[in-house]
């Protein structure tokens, strides 16, 4: 086999966190759209809202051009230079020079490069199972654009499922349908700035299925056919995901920030979507001349990950690809750069559709060299450690009601990859944007003087700790997918591809050398380096009451003149939250399933004398991970309307408080070394928590939730964070279409508060004293409750957990019962119009409520009804009218004796063809009805539904268990779950048809049209 060769360019050395494994909880920011085959074009920043760039009429900006500081640029880099009276913390770089190499490749992995330059990287893996992930991946995004190209990567994307010469016109479509391949928006294809990358799922059952697949990359490298017709038939669809990712408050403010950090470099004017005017008047011969430049071998790389034979695959693409060439005229490639400004820049933008303020202020840097690979990876590592302390630092301050912004945490405008932009993003109002925006700056240059405590250290450390714990442990049921993606950043960055335990090595050694001079070292230097860039956006009624961008520069310009304190510091809970209580004996134990999936699925339940029962289904679906959910009968059905909305209310308010006499910030600071999530919710027709933990977390999982029921809290920020989150959306449903369609549909749906959204009245209701009451009624009272945990444990250990932790909670012997019974829906057809947004986007929305029965089989039929619309809905309305980004609907079976069917289903479409888009659907459905699907249709339906019932995962596992134990009128048998597959080839086309014909009554539904605001 061919070695890979690793040609690493200055643009390859800018290491990534993320090729080490590690879960940040700042994901950097990724450009990104899918194909109209599976699109989702949204270039974005986890700072901002994401969206595409798009042209902004909407959004205001204080200045333009925007105010820059005056002074001069640092003229040192040394961190530890006097600055007046003002004092220094001393710091020493980091030494990398005993980490572990990262140079080392996996050996399973195999890579080669053929004599055309085309690479390819290949591995085995059984996770999970019976599948291969294959990707191709094109080094070329719209920044490489001609300027008569604008949008061309992104429309070329679309245009390779719209026919190659193997597979013409929609041919392709049929094919990956045929064998179950998911196909869809977001999941075939993306195009960002910098690549486009092109995703196949594809079983492994028969090996010519996988062959096909191959195929199809290779079509798509070489042979799309961009035929002229076909281009002027796709651009209404992508004019209508113009409209949904860009006609929106998030694109147009994008639009500010990408023009912000972009503007004057290659990449500007050259967004993945282009914009409307762009997308109108595309023609063919530009995306022929932009496919023939960049999608040539020696650009591109393919991957194979699955359950395959290596050497079989290997041969399979050499076979395929070694005769590809380059069929254009090979250009230069451009230099894809952005020089950050090192002086101060900020910029204020407003929006009439804006719910809520943000700022952000970036430290942006240029990639530079470094001495090795290894000391590139560390200093990220540090230089993530460093925002993440200080991101702890504020957000502490708003949790404790002391700062002037609701939330701060770390983000990163990194949406092009020769960009590193750190940065700290708060929520705040228009009249806080000067204060907000001055602590984030201070915070910085608290830094500088005071640096970083050891206790603040060693928190970031065991974060990272924990996060690669759970990688490690994890490491032999790693999925497909996640080896393809590392593959793709290693195509593209030269990120390195390592074994488990290189990783987990590498981090825990930058972890031990982490220290509180080193990682100061690292920040200051980016503080140095780089100036200050804020960014802020406000509702439009607040601009009046916002710091003008010249005002916010004059406070980054004068932090050095401010007196500033050492930051403070928390005492630690300690290792535990509780001392564990003596454990009960259980009551009753016994096996749920007669005919179980032994080592897979066979939970052992037990009961103890308080009513709590609970199942264990230890499994390695995914190592070192344990998922749970917990059940009691009541939910709001169980409250008075009066208390409704603090049910409501309750998980995002007592789930953001803290528990016992731990306030939020302490139990922060103690689950920063853990691997934990759980929450709280009061739903329609049952009380729940849901969680994950890693296994070595499992006992603190346990504590939570027993300090949950016995001693929950309301905290007052987190009551005013919740109130302030939701009262402008109850104000005014308008400010997001999909908001306003749901307000609109629950409406014409329901007149009983509990499907009802919050009103301004309603959310006036809501108090500390109504949420500890629903709290103590919900929660306090463990009678009745039904826990399933699914994941990797021992079983002995976690009922012993169990007997300690859940057995013991109070109960009163209440046991109530849970009809899951709906008011029926109105009569006839209604037909709701509303208003929303300031864009050019409309939607056609539509409810249909029928009965259904609590037969199995009806579930399995219900997906394979879900499947046929789909995708005789993006044929027509999409692929024939040409009109639509992206149908969508979901047909769903409920709970109890007596099920409802309810079908939803909502299209996208531009303001004056929703009148032809409603027509659409309703005609279709009708054809269905009268006719059932068509011999094909139905077949790829069942092949699809197949590959989904043929995989299980753990959070599904525990929703059956608790349907099973909670809700036995509705689940009476759980084999029936275990043995779904089975029941495919029971389900005609027939049954189809008369499954729509009683579940989509043309007679009786709700139909919502949502325009734009005139």
């Amino acid at each position: 086999m061919a070695a890979m060769l690793a040609r690493r360019s200055r643009s390859s050395r800018s290491i990534s966190v993320r090729a080490l494994g590690v879960l940040l909880a700042s994901s950097v920011g990724v450009a990104a759209c899918v194909s109209s085959a599976d699109d989702v074009d949204s270039e974005s920043s986890d700072s901002t809202p994401t969206s595409e760039v798009a042209d902004a009429p909407d959004v205001t900006t204080d200045t333009d051009p925007e105010p820059v500081s005056t002074d001069p640029a640092p003229t040192t880099s040394d961190p530890v230079a006097e600055q007046g009276d003002t004092p220094t913390f001393e710091t020493e770089p980091p030494d990398a020079s005993s980490l572990p190499s990262l140079t080392d490749g996996d050996d399973d992995t195999v890579s080669g490069m053929l004599d055309n330059g085309l690479r390819y990287l290949i591995r085995e893996n059984d996770n999970p199972g019976s599948k291969v992930e294959l990707r191709l991946v094109i080094d070329a995004g719209s920044g490489l654009e001609d300027d008569d190209q604008v949008g061309g990567a992104h429309f070329l994307e679309h245009m390779l499922f719209n026919g190659t010469e193997q597979f013409p016109k929609n041919d392709l479509v049929d094919v990956l349908r045929s064998f179950g391949a998911g196909f869809g928006a977001d999941i075939n294809a993306y195009t960002s700035f910098d690549e486009t990358v092109y995703t196949l799922t594809v079983p492994t059952g028969d090996p010519s299925v996988v062959s096909t697949g191959l195929d199809v990359l290779e079509q798509w490298l070489s042979a799309a056919t961009i035929a002229e017709d076909d281009v002027i038939a796709e651009r209404g669809v992508v004019l209508d995901e113009w409209r949904v990712r860009d006609q929106t408050s998030s694109g147009r403010l994008f639009d500010e920030i990408a023009d912000f950090f972009l503007a004057g470099t290659a990449y500007d004017g050259h967004t993945p979507i282009g914009g409307g005017e762009a997308i109108e008047t595309t023609e063919a011969a530009e995306l022929r001349r932009f496919y023939d430049d960049w999608y040539r071998p020696d650009n591109a790389t393919v991957i194979v990950v699955g359950d395959i034979d290596v050497d079989d695959m290997e041969q399979q693409v050499v076979e395929r690809f070694a005769d590809e060439v380059d069929r254009g005229s090979s250009p230069e490639r451009v230099t894809l750069e952005v020089p950050p400004a090192t002086e101060a820049r900020a910029r204020v933008a407003s929006d009439t559709d804006l719910a809520e303020g943000y700022a952000f202020v970036t430290l942006p840097i240029a990639p530079t060299e470094a001495p090795s690979i290894e000391a590139e990876a560390q200093a990220e590592l540090y230089r993530v450690m460093a925002f993440r302390i200080l991101a702890t630092r504020l957000n502490n301050d708003a949790l404790r009601g002391e700062a002037p912004f609701d939330s701060a945490e770390v983000a990163s405008s990194e949406f092009v990859r020769e960009m590193i932009a750190p940065e700290i993003f708060v929520t705040v109002d228009g009249e806080n944007v000067a204060a907000a925006v001055q602590a984030i700056v201070d915070e910085y240059e608290r830094v500088r003087r005071f640096g970083f405590a050891p206790e603040e250290v060693e928190r970031a450390a065991g974060t990272f700790r924990s996060d690669a714990q759970t990688t490690y442990d994890g490491r032999n049921s790693r999925q497909d997918a996640s080896y393809a993606d590392e593959y793709v950043d290693f195509s593209l960055t030269g990120d390195p591809y390592v074994t488990a335990q290189r990783e987990y090595d590498f981090i825990n050694a930058a972890m031990d050398g982490a220290t509180p001079e080193n990682l100061t070292h690292v920040f200051v230097e980016v503080l140095d380096a780089a100036g200050p860039h804020i960014f802020a956006a406000v509702p439009s009624g607040e601009l009046d009451d916002t710091a003008t961008a010249e005002e916010l520069v004059a406070i980054a310009e004068s932090v050095g003149e401010r007196d500033l304190e050492p930051p403070a510091t928390s005492a630690a809970i300690g290792d535990d939250l509780m001392e564990r209580p003596d454990p009960v004996e259980e009551s009753e134990r016994f096996q749920l399933a007669d005919d179980p999936f032994p080592n897979f699925i066979d939970p052992t339940v037990v009961r103890f004398d308080n009513g709590v029962t609970v199942s264990f289904n230890p499994n390695a679906i995914v190592e070192g991970q344990v998922y749970l959910e917990g059940r009691s009968p009541g939910g709001l059905a169980a409250l008075s309307d009066a208390d409704v909305p603090n049910g409501d209310a309750l998980s995002g308010v007592v789930g953001n408080s803290g528990v016992g006499d731990f306030d939020r910030v302490a139990i922060d600071e103690f689950l920063d070394k853990k691997d934990l999530t759980l929450y709280p919710s009061v739903d329609l027709f049952e009380d729940r928590f849901n969680g994950v933990t890693a296994t070595t977390d499992l006992e603190v999982l346990f504590q939570l939730i027993h300090l949950g029921m016995t001693t929950p809290r309301v905290d007052p920020v987190a009551l005013d964070q919740y109130l302030d989150d939701q009262l402008p959306y109850a104000e005014n449903p308008g400010l997001d279409s999909g908001y306003a369609e749901f307000v609109a549909m629950q409406d014409a749906r329901y007149d009983d508060i509990r499907f009802l959204a919050p009103t301004p009245e309603t959310l006036a209701t809501v108090s500390a004293d109504g949420l500890a009451r629903v709290a103590a009624d919900r929660f306090g009272d463990a009678s009745d409750w039904t826990f399933s945990f699914s994941g990797d444990f021992d079983v002995d250990a976690a009922i012993e957990l169990a007997r300690s932790y859940l057995g013991t909670l109070p109960s009163s012997g209440r046991v109530e019962e849970v009809g899951f019974d709906e008011e029926p829906p109105p009569s006839g057809v209604v037909l709701v119009e509303t208003q929303a947004g300031e864009g050019e986007t409309a939607n056609v929305s539509f409810l249909f409520t029928a009965e259904a029965s609590t037969d199995r089989r009806d579930d399995v039929l219900a997906r394979v009804v879900q499947e046929v619309v789909s995708n005789r809905l993006t044929d027509f309305i999409r692929e024939e009218l040409g009109d639509t980004y992206s149908p969508f609907g979901q047909l769903s079976i409920g709970s109890g004796a007596t099920p409802p069917a309810e079908y939803y289903i909502s299209v996208s479409t531009a303001p004056d063809l929703v009148e032809k888009v409603s027509s659409a659907v309703l005609s279709q459905l009708a054809d269905l009805r009268d006719n059932g699907p068509a011999s094909r249709e139905f077949d790829n339906a069942i092949a699809t539904v197949g590959e989904q019932l043929n995989f299980f995962n753990n959070g599904q596992i525990n929703d059956e268990v608790l349907d099973a134990l909670v809700d036995p009128a509705g689940s009476a048998d759980f084999d029936d779950f275990l043995y779904e597959l089975d029941l495919i080839p029971s389900i005609s086309a027939s049954d189809v048809q008369s499954a729509l014909q009683s579940w989509t009554s043309p007679d009786q539904y709700i139909e919502v049209r949502v325009l734009p605001r005139s």
